[in-house]
């Protein structure tokens, strides 16, 4: 079943990213791929001993999840290891530094909202490794939680939903993203959110569903774009399936 709704990864082509070495970035969403007003998604893979230099982007969240490999992530006053089922959050203007320490490339998803779309406008670099702008916002650094409570994410049914990126745990103005395990017969009722873009990342099984009355159907490593207002309805279809559901909307204040 072919549908406008659904991307994958084998059919979009890698760039060379600014601010970064050794990385090669695919554009899943965005402005240019699906036309994409409030986010944009990304697939990275980055070798040993690369990574993103140090930079900010001034009016711009960003969230990353790693798929596979190890880094170190730097943000002001914190250094991390992130490994493969980890999340990372940069809120809009914090500089941050990440570098590939596994022998293996790290793959990695990364989120932006509003998009980002290699804007020379959008980014900040660091002056050197003295720049006092490396540590500007220290306090306000938020990790995100390792685990969090399951909620009742509305619209969903059969559904273990645990918030990742929220106003809660991180403090994001921009974006909502969950991970969520669908049982058998779980899914979600056709519903509409009104000034907000979703992305349906599938991590494993298959999901199958409607958006504005075309039929979709996902596999483990797609991705469904839902554009804003749109009607979703979807179920997993043969089994569990799991899903990072990402959710970009205008700013809270």
């Amino acid at each position: 079943m072919t549908s406008s709704y659904v991307r994958r990864a084998a059919d979009v082509p890698a760039y060379a990213p600014a601010n970064h070495t050794g990385t090669a970035n695919q554009r899943i969403i965005g402005k240019e791929t699906v036309g994409a007003r409030r986010l944009e998604v990304l697939l990275g893979t980055i070798s040993r001993g690369h990574g993103a230099l140090p930079h900010a982007h001034p009016n711009l969240e960003q969230a990353s999840f790693l798929l596979a490999g190890e880094g170190l992530g730097e943000l002001p006053g914190k250094q991390r290891i992130l490994r493969a089922g980890d999340w990372s959050f940069n809120a809009a203007g914090v500089f941050h530094r990440f570098e590939v320490i596994s022998d293996d490339p790290v793959q990695v998803i990364v989120v932006y909202a509003p998009p980002y779309s290699e804007n020379p406008n959008a980014a900040v670099t660091a002056a050197g490794p003295d720049d006092p702008r490396l540590q500007t916002g220290a306090a306000d650094v938020r990790d995100v939680p390792a685990s969090t409570e399951p909620i009742a994410l509305p619209h969903y049914r059969g559904a273990l939903v645990r918030p990742v990126i929220t106003r809660e745990t991180v403090d994001s103005r921009f974006l909502d993203i969950y991970m969520v395990e669908l049982d058998p017969d779980g899914g979600a009722e056709p519903h509409r959110l009104g000034e907000t873009e979703q992305v349906l990342f599938v991590r494993g099984g298959t999901l199958r569903g409607h958006i504005e009355e075309e039929r979709f159907a996902a596999g483990t490593g797609e991705w469904v774009y839902v554009p804003d207002g749109a009607e979703l309805s979807l179920e997993s279809s043969d089994g569990t399936c799991e899903l990072i559901v990402i959710r970009a909307h205008d700013p809270l204040s």
